[in-house]
């Protein structure tokens, strides 16, 4: 009879062995899937459309600060010459600029956070990881996060316009960082938008200093 008993609480044992065994097993599966699996088929699926948000997020941003100021490019480069008329020095109205770099910052994030309210619609197919169902089934709404401060770079380049004339443009790069957070990963999209937010034929000889070259101001303002 205690043999008996024995067998009995031995087998129970290693059926609760076996059972955890195989629970701890599709436990591991189901991460090994989601993580090599599901994961990069939701990013490939995501990446563009976050790109895309962020980026026209950003834009409206720089087109409605470029508007409020109604800026020049006279109010942005100053350009002395000496007594003969010729360029002797072309510099960069940067009390001006950092007062821009902090505006694009605020409307730029509050654009950002706005569009991260909104989320993004991913279809319920997509996060089988399965090829073939991507986009297919109904739509869950994701949020999005601003990941980080966003940065502003003027860039000033120089562009030979014909005879004594040179084109001189005065450009600003944003870059945003936008996070899409899952229970089980986060997939991060840097995106970097480039515009034009002055430009001017110059007349006269421009100093070889700045022909050539590119005169670049890197500015992260704080909120």
């Amino acid at each position: 009879m205690k043999k008996l008993c024995y067998l009995q609480r031995k087998t129970k044992k290693r059926k609760r062995i076996v059972a955890f065994s195989l629970f701890l097993i599709f436990v591991l599966f189901i991460f090994f899937y989601i993580f090599f699996v599901v994961n990069p088929v939701v990013t490939e699926a995501t990446w563009s459309m976050i790109y895309s948000l962020s980026t026209s997020a950003v834009s409206d941003a720089v087109y409605d600060v470029i508007k409020e100021y109604d800026l020049t490019y006279d109010d942005l480069v100053n350009i002395e010459k000496d007594a003969s008329d010729n360029i002797s020095l072309i510099s960069i109205n940067t009390v001006l600029v950092n007062e821009l770099a902090r505006r694009f910052y605020q409307v730029g994030q509050i654009y950002l956070d706005r569009m991260g309210e909104n989320g993004i619609d991913i279809a319920l197919g997509t996060f089988t990881g399965l090829p073939f169902l991507v986009g297919i089934g109904p739509k869950i709404n994701i949020k999005l996060v601003s990941v980080g401060a966003m940065t502003a770079t003027f860039t000033s380049s120089f562009e030979s316009a014909g005879i004594n004339q040179t084109n001189h443009s005065l450009y600003i790069s944003m870059n945003a960082t936008v996070s899409l957070l899952l229970p089980a990963y986060s997939s991060t999209v840097d995106s970097v938008t480039e515009f034009l937010v002055a430009e001017s034929v110059i007349k006269g000889e421009v100093p070889d200093v700045y022909l050539g070259s590119n005169n670049t101001i890197h500015l992260a303002p704080s909120a």
